[in-house]
């Protein structure tokens, strides 16, 4: 005998307790609160997710920062260990001997060998350059005390008082980090 049978043809057939049918399927308002949950926890993750993310990115940003701040040092480690370098090619390039007495055979090497220093020190120069270092403007500028150090002080008729005539040292910076300031010479 089938469902119909023992129905009749007008009556419905029950569900199966699986399907919400009566004898054992969950309550509405248990389903509801199931629901609720899953949505509370899936919100949850959802928030530690992006929280996650977000800490995660300031990570990177913070790494990135650590790195940039570790160029900057190392370029002005290396470029305070390269100033005496540098000078020294100055003092070379402006303290020429008197080679008027000599040979023109030695004249000629000399001239050589001259202009392979001063492209050295160009070289020096260009290196410095492109880390970023740069000498402090000094002849013909007001003294400022963030940027030069006195050496001593002459008059000079014509110049500005605290005006730069002389320098002595060359100094130098990176941006406006002063890594030597300039010895100069100022008129009173």
């Amino acid at each position: 005998m089938t469902d119909e049978e023992k129905n009749g043809p007008d009556q419905e057939t029950p569900l199966p307790p699986f399907m919400g049918g009566v004898g054992g399927g969950p309550e509405p308002d248990a389903a509801a609160s199931d629901l609720h949950a899953l949505q509370t926890k899936c919100a949850e993750y959802l928030s530690g997710w992006k929280r996650a993310l977000a800490d995660y990115e300031n990570l990177q940003k913070q790494n990135s920062s650590a790195r940039d701040d570790d160029r900057r040092r190392v370029r002005s480690n290396l470029a305070e260990d390269l100033l005496p370098v540098v000078d020294n090619f100055g003092y070379v390039t402006k303290h020429v001997p008197d080679i008027s007495e000599c040979s023109e055979e030695f004249k000629k090497k000399f001239d050589t060998w001259f202009q392979g220093i001063g492209h050295i020190e160009r070289q020096f120069a260009e290196a410095m350059k492109n880390m970023g270092v740069e000498p402090i403007p000094s002849v013909g500028t007001i003294f400022d005390p963030n940027l030069h150090e006195s050496g001593g002080s002459r008059s000079e008729p014509g110049k500005k008082e605290h005006e730069i005539v002389e320098e002595l040292i060359k100094g130098w910076k990176i941006g406006d980090v002063v890594l030597r300031p300039a010895k100069v010479i100022v008129n009173e």
